[in-house]
């Protein structure tokens, strides 16, 4: 399960428009990091049976999954803005999960 997804959840509750972003986000973000994992661990399978002229294409593929990522991270964040815009208070989501499931938030100093 993603961390932020009690965040989602509370965006689809309220009809957020950044539920759509952080959906797209998510895909393509699994997309990016899937197409990175298969790219590097077919590289040496290429590079051992000498395929020819596959290394500048697959270093393209790379960089396109890499964009991907990149492109999925920045709708996520783009999803945390508009709810904030629209009233979610994110922090509290985040913070849930930095505490843990059946921990008490740490009580500030004095």
């Amino acid at each position: 399960m993603q961390p932020d997804r009690p965040l989602y959840e509370e965006m689809v509750r309220q009809g957020s428009r950044g539920r759509w972003f952080w959906r797209v986000g998510g895909w393509l973000r699994l997309a990016g990091i899937a197409g990175i994992v298969l790219m590097l661990t077919m590289w040496p399978l290429v590079w051992y049976f000498r395929v020819g002229g596959t290394g500048i294409y697959f270093f393209f593929a790379l960089l396109g999954m890499a964009a991907l990522f990149t492109l999925g991270s920045f709708l996520r964040n783009v999803s945390y803005r508009i709810a904030l815009g629209e009233g979610i208070d994110i922090a509290e989501y985040f913070e849930k999960e930095e505490n843990g499931p059946g921990r008490q938030p740490r009580s500030p100093a004095r």
